[in-house]
This record gives structure tokens, sequence and C-alpha cells, in this order.
């Protein structure tokens, strides 16, 4: 028999060169695996979104084009703009989720504003947006509205909101006459869940509820004119909250020199102190004599200005059944006092930070928008109105009824104080 007779050596070298070759074939394998796995994930589906922008009815031009659409994810807070076409349509490639679209565009005329919330984005998908417009000539607005209440010393969970203030501006070239004039937050307190005040087709209703106290500035016509380019401060408590024993020192504001402030000691038996030489505001209407203070919510109040016409005394309004309801879907027989759409000057639907917590208060022709302070409640942060221009030295504010376009988030508050630098 022959025998056969192995090369150990390469039988060795054809093993190895078989393992080898196997382990970067099975590595091969896994890597284009792995690779398509991962390029999967990547690659999310996305959907062809086609958003057309409407002018108001009346309104004289033609096709809205050039107009900035922004969609924003309410899940991730992903924020992307495109511009409309000669046919007024903007288009996206969305990945799925809920979005709101928003459109804030200045005519020299015009704020031109829109807005299409919690809409959900799982398809391709057509939408209409249909403008509001309002004037640019001016007028009052706020200027600052600082409501989120002030750290206390050693924990942040304890709570001092007695600092808290608005300020209110003149916009306009000309004297501005507050008498009558009313102030105060809309029904419900924060935006932590959806405005029981809506239509049969779930619209804000036009008659505006008002919440906790309103106040207004009590006057024959002509008793407290507010000069162009000026503003007014209206305190909740009138002190220095710095240094006052009953302040806090890590407070941001001293309110000793508001120019008016929000008591309410005569209403709820004196638990509220009546700060000297800061005049009080009127009582309107309240939905609660237990209130410590005349407090607006922590977690974002939807403020509003309004002007009662000449022929309408406040309190006789205030007191008219007619304008008193009880909130829908509860057996509460609190009254609420609503007053017409068409009487608000300025409004401003500041919400929570958190996106799972914003439902709108303020119809979507009186702000387009919202803001919020992402710092959060006690944070000792304010909103305050965007700078638009500097003439002669004197502050014009951006106002295009538009919250989100027209306020900067978590600023230190500047009661009295008015910028020397436009806001870009």
């Amino acid at each position: 028999m022959k025998k056969i007779i192995f090369n150990n050596q390469h039988g060795e070298r054809s093993a190895f060169h078989w393992k080898w070759s196997a382990f970067l074939f099975i590595s091969a394998i896994s890597l284009f695996l792995f690779s398509s796995c991962e390029d999967g994930e990547e690659e999310a589906v996305r959907y062809t979104v086609n958003v057309t922008v409407q002018y108001p009815e009346g309104y004289p031009n033609g096709s809205a084009s050039d107009i900035e659409v922004k969609a924003t994810n309410s899940q991730t807070g992903t924020a992307v703009s495109a511009k409309t076409n000669t046919d007024g349509v903007a288009q996206f490639s969305l990945v799925s989720g809920i979005y709101s679209f928003s459109v804030a565009h200045e005519t020299e005329e015009f704020a031109l504003n829109g807005l299409l919330e919690n809409t959900t984005i799982a398809e391709d998908k057509s939408l209409t947006i249909t403008l509001h417009a309002s004037s640019l000539a001016g007028g009052l607005v706020f200027k600052e509205i600082y409501y989120s209440g002030s750290p206390v010393e050693g924990s942040f969970s304890s709570s001092y909101f007695h600092d808290s203030f608005t300020e209110i501006y003149n916009n306009s070239d000309e004297v501005i006459y507050l008498d009558n004039i009313g102030f105060g937050a809309l029904d419900p307190a924060a935006s932590n869940s959806a405005s029981p005040w809506v239509d049969e087709n779930g619209n804000l209703q036009d008659r505006l509820p008002l919440y906790g106290y309103t106040f207004y500035f009590k006057g024959s016509g002509t008793d407290h004119p507010l000069a162009p380019r000026t503003s007014i401060v209206i305190a909740m408590d009138g002190i220095d909250h710095q240094t006052d024993p009953a302040g806090n020192p890590l407070s941001p504001v001293n309110l000793a020199n508001a120019d008016w402030e929000l008591y309410v000691g005569h209403i709820n038996n004196g638990r509220d102190a009546d700060a000297p030489g800061v005049p009080n505001m009127e009582i309107l209407h309240t939905t609660s004599t237990s209130l410590v203070d005349a407090l607006y919510s922590v977690f974002g109040p939807a403020k509003v200005i309004f002007r009662f016409p000449e022929n309408i005394d406040p309190a006789v309004f205030a007191s008219d059944e007619t304008n008193l309801s009880t909130k829908p879907g509860t057996s509460s027989q609190v009254q609420y006092l609503r007053i017409p759409k068409e009487y608000v000057i300025d409004a401003v639907e500041c919400m929570n930070h958190d996106p799972n917590r914003r439902n709108k208060r303020v119809p979507s022709d009186l702000d387009a928008g919202y803001t919020f302070i992402s710092a959060g409640t006690y944070s000792g942060k304010s909103i305050r109105r965007k700078v638009n221009q500097i003439i002669d030295g004197k502050v014009i504010y951006k106002d295009t009824n538009n919250s989100t376009e027209d306020f900067l988030q978590d600023q230190t508050p500047t009661p009295f104080v008015h910028p020397t630098t436009v806001d870009q």
C-alpha cells in the first residue's frame, strides 16, 4: 500500500487560510447587516406636507407668495422653515409626529399671522393657513411680564411669588388715556389643560372669561394719561422685594417705585398688605376672595389689556348678569366676567414650559403664538417684548400679535428700564 505523507507545514497553512477567510466573510456579513440596520434606523420615513397660505378676506394682495412658514415638532421642539411659492404653497418633508405650523409676516401696514396646532403627520398631507391681519399703527402693549416668582434661599421648592409685575407701554406717538382700561388674565389660570370655553366646533369663544382678580383704571376719561413711548409698572406688591423684611433677598426686583399696586386686602379679609406710597388699581371682578394676593399663575397666565367703549361704565358692565357665566362642564356656581373679544387691546399667551401642558386660551387672531419661561417656575426670570426700532432715542417694541415672535424668554426682569439697542 502506498503511504501518503502530508506536509504538516502546508496543512497548517491551508487550515489557517481557511479559518481567516471564513472569519473575514462572517465579519463582512455582520458589518453589512449592522450597517443595514443602522441605516434603516437613521432614514426615517418622511412625508410631503404642502401648506397653502391664504390672505384674510378682503386683503388686497393676490396669492401669498414668499412668506415663511415654520413647522415645529411639538414633541421634540425641532423647527424647520419653508417659503411659499408663487401659488402660496410651502412644501415640507417631515417625519411622523405632531406639529404646529405658524406664520408671522409683516408688511408696511399690517402684521399677518396664522397658526395650525396639534396637526398629526403620518401620511402625505395638504393643509391651509388663513392669515389674520392687524394694524401696525401702535397702541398699548405688554412690554414685560414677570410671573415666574423667585427662588428662596436653600430651596427651589419654596415659593415666593409676591414680586411679580406687569409693565405696559405706550407704543404709539400719541398720548393714551388709561381711564376705564381693564387688566387681567383669562381662564383657565394655567395652560395645563384645554380650555372648556369653546363653541360646538371646539373653537375658543368670542366672549373671553376672566380668572382671579380683574382690575381697571377708574377715571372720568382724561385722569390717567400715558405719554408716547413711556410705560407704567403694575406690581403685585409695591415694595423693595430685595430689602424689605416681608420680601425675599433672592428676588430680582425693587418695586417700591411701581406706578400701581394690585391690592386686594379689603376683599380677602386683610391677608394682603397695602404698600404705602403706591396707588391701588380698582378691582372690577374676582372669581375668588380666598386668594392671598392678586396672584396670576406662576406656570404661565394668559394676560389681556382691554378697553370699554366710552358709553359703558366698567362697574355697571361687571354687575350685569348677562356678562357673567359659570364655567362649562362643572357644577361650580362661581361667576366669571366675560368680555367681548373686540374690547382687547393686547393679549399675551404665556404657557407652561412643559410642551405637554400647552393649551391656548387666547384666540389666534389676538395672539397667533405663545411664549414661556424655559427656566421654569421660581426661576426669577421674565418675558420681555423685543425692540423693533429706536427712533430719536425712543423704543418701538415689536407687535405682530404673535408672542412666539414678539417676546424674548428667560430675561432678567427690568422694570422701568427700556433697552438701547434693537433685538435681532
